[in-house]
């Protein structure tokens, strides 16, 4: 059984879904680093993105326009991909008892 992130993450993860947007969970741990890689852009860092992250928590993100570091950040992602486990809409739904849908605060 999966489980699946915090409330606001949940919010959205029945649109994503619906959209056909992969979701997957990293399976070893919880891991709170963020990683985006556009074109040969790459952002690092543990900044959500809310404005609290952003404005009162110090968290960081770091922006590297470089294709060689774009490069291996691909790769550190697919290697870390093989220890995800794919959240299908099976799987999204049969986690959403009654319960689960009202005390997430999110879509029921």
């Amino acid at each position: 059984m999966c489980s699946f992130p915090a409330w606001p993450g949940k919010v959205f993860i029945a649109r994503f879904l619906m959209d056909r947007i992969s979701i997957h969970e990293y399976q070893p741990q919880i891991l709170h680093a963020k990683l985006i890689i556009i074109d040969d852009v790459v952002y690092v860092g543990s900044a959500n993105l809310d404005q609290r992250s952003l404005n009162i928590n110090y968290e960081l993100m770091i922006r590297f326009e470089n294709n060689t570091m774009a490069a291996q950040a691909r790769a550190l992602f697919e290697e870390r991909l093989r220890h995800c486990q794919r959240i299908t809409q099976d799987q999204w739904r049969g986690s959403r008892t009654l319960w689960r849908r009202i005390s997430s605060a999110g879509p029921i």
